[in-house]
């Protein structure tokens, strides 16, 4: 028997659209399924691998959208797992549970950038610009990529108020990685608290910034995962607690963690 959070369930639905974005990114769109409880921003689901393969572990894609006919998901295909769920067509059936993991703290009227890099998009874009959600006047998010095919401005509404797009080569918007963008975003206009995802070397660049301007910041992480449920400890990550380190699991305990309680140098790189 499968262990589930109490606030999480196991689900199956089917697959209404597998848009491809770019070279290594698409768009899944299931069907919601009754019950399913309401996803805050950040938390995710377990998908399983729909395969006469034997894939043992389940993928975690955090929620990019949700209403209450479907629910979006941004995923890279990095393996054989994601090229399999890369292949579905509508009407295929999918099995996952969630929603599971914590959520970004509610901004609370606080002046919120948010920093997002690769599928990092999909947490920050739900918080701010997500489906029935009002809109945010406080909320700035800033998301990059290496060339403009990584922005998927061709299949994605990002011309989003407080939207700012960067790209590493110049393509689009501005050229330059999404924190030197953030630095001078906060030249323009301070921040109360910056909500960050995305690859470990542009959380570590970020928490640089955040010190050096006393703003307090929170991270989700994205380390690979195998149960989801807290119980394997394949993701643990070490945090300061007191004086003495402790474990925590990134996916029970975060993903979302105050950068401040996270021992960086000892990060695992996902």
């Amino acid at each position: 028997m499968t262990f589930i959070p109490a606030r999480a369930g196991s689900f199956r639905s089917a697959v209404i659209e597998n848009k491809r974005l770019s070279d290594r990114y698409f768009l899944l769109r299931v069907e919601r399924p009754d019950g399913l409880p309401d996803p805050a921003p950040g938390q995710f689901v377990q998908f399983g691998v729909p395969s006469a393969e034997r894939f043992f572990l389940r993928r975690p894609f955090s929620v990019f959208d949700c209403n209450d006919a479907s629910l979006d998901f941004l995923l890279l295909e990095v393996g054989a797992g994601t090229r399999v769920i890369r292949k579905l067509r509508p009407g295929d059936e999918v099995e996952y549970y969630g929603p599971l993991g914590n959520q970004f703290p509610e901004a609370s009227g606080r002046q919120v950038l948010a920093v997002a890099g690769g599928v990092g998009l999909a947490p920050l874009y739900f918080y701010g610009y997500g489906s029935g959600r009002a809109e945010i006047t406080n909320y700035r998010m800033i998301y990059g990529g290496r060339t403009r095919d990584d922005l998927f401005l061709d299949h994605l509404n990002l011309d989003r108020y407080g939207v700012k797009l960067s790209t590493d080569d110049g393509s689009f918007g501005f050229a330059g990685n999404v924190v030197e963008l953030a630095g001078r975003e906060l030249d323009k206009g301070p921040a109360d608290v910056i909500y960050a995802c995305g690859p470990t070397a542009m959380l570590v660049a970020l928490r640089r910034l955040a010190a050096d301007r006393g703003i307090p910041l929170y991270v989700s992480l994205e380390n690979r995962m195998g149960c989801g449920m807290g119980a394997c400890r394949a993701c643990v990550v070490p945090v300061h607690s007191g004086e003495e380190k402790i474990y925590k699991t990134v996916c029970h305990d975060g993903p979302v963690f105050d950068a401040g309680d996270l021992m960086w140098d000892e990060l695992p790189t996902p």
